[in-house]
């Protein structure tokens, strides 16, 4: 079983070109320092990476190349989580999920684990045995969404996921009780071509990124119900991934054509205003973006394979921090904080 508790702060990251989470920790100054016995060992093509709230076990999702009952196939695989040093050891052998899956969320009180597959259009869902971390389908699982998804976000409450396809836009589906998952609702158009998905820390507002149109488009939120903000928000070129900070008031988006980043401040109407100095340049081809509970911004950079770090002023303004960026062996595309 794994350990947490501690006050210890880590960042890992993964990318389909190595078979290894790589992993840092922390300073209080954003500064990291990489963590003895990383990268990890993934095996197949890792595609994302989710620590549990609980802070006892991880899962990391692979495109391909895992082992589950003789065959070679996408997966999910479990780890232990060591909260003194933020190392991580394999705790169970590989899950079977959909096809290509690409995206992982855990409910709060870390009981279930849902993997977003785009090969097959579905979510499979697990409960997370808390003393073993092993998965077990829900019952029904997996279950249908729009199409060829591409990315998925959950309600900081936990009683909704947000998915959106870059043919058919977003959708909402309910989380039961018992963490099964109800019938995904109609789509709503989301731009010409939805790439990511994020949610603000009070559930109020749903963003989602629009790669081919350069934008981002809000929604609000009312139960499972969305409704368009009006308009859309130009960004830089192929926004790719979004990050909104703790206190729910600034949206960040990683623009994998511009290699750079936007800052938005959030108004009470969910409506984005951008923040002075915005855009900041960062890496090549930044794929993902993650924000900490210190004020700090970790950006993914996929195409010069390094993690860039930001301090966060007070207005959305971004300073790197020292020795940022900090190199990675893969093509960095999904990072998961533990804080």
């Amino acid at each position: 079983m794994g350990c947490g508790g501690s006050s210890n702060k880590f960042v890992y990251t993964v990318g389909q070109s190595a078979q290894g989470i790589f992993a840092f920790k922390i300073s209080s100054s954003g500064q990291l320092t990489f963590i003895t016995g990383a990268p990890f060992s993934t095996g197949g093509r890792p595609t994302a990476i989710a620590i549990m709230p609980s802070k006892t076990f991880g899962f990391v999702a692979s495109a391909g190349g895992l082992t589950v009952g003789g065959t070679q196939t996408g997966g999910v695989v479990g780890y232990s989580f060591t909260s003194k040093t933020g190392g991580l050891s394999i705790a169970n052998a590989a899950v079977n999920t959909g096809a290509n899956p690409v995206s992982l969320a855990i409910d709060p009180s870390s009981q279930h684990l849902y993997v977003l597959s785009q090969g097959s259009s579905n979510i499979s869902a697990f409960s997370i045995d808390s003393f073993t971390g092993v998965l077990t389908p829900l019952n029904g699982s997996p279950f249908p969404t729009v199409a060829a998804p591409v990315s998925m976000a959950m309600a900081p409450s936990g009683g909704a996921l947000y998915v959106v396809s870059p043919t058919q836009g977003i959708s909402a589906i309910a989380i039961n009780a018992d963490g099964t998952l109800g019938a995904a609702s109609a789509p709503l158009p989301a731009g010409t071509s939805p790439r990511f998905v994020t949610v603000d820390p009070g559930n109020h507002f749903v963003y989602v990124a629009d790669s081919a149109g350069n934008a981002v488009l809000g929604f609000s939120v009312s139960g499972t119900s969305l409704t368009a903000v009006s308009g859309s928000t130009a960004t830089g070129t192929a926004p790719d991934a979004l990050a909104i900070n703790p206190d729910g008031n600034l949206l960040f988006v990683a623009n994998s054509g511009s290699n750079n980043v936007s800052v938005f401040s959030i108004g009470s109407g969910g409506a984005l205003t951008p923040a002075q100095g915005s855009p900041v340049s960062t890496g090549t081809a930044p794929a993902f973006v993650m924000t900490d509970r210190s004020g700090h911004l970790f950006v993914a950079d996929s195409g010069s394979n390094d993690l860039a770090v930001f301090s966060i002023g007070g207005s959305g303004s971004l300073t790197a921090v020292s020795g940022s960026p900090f190199a990675v062996q893969t093509s960095a595309s999904w990072i998961a904080i533990v804080d």
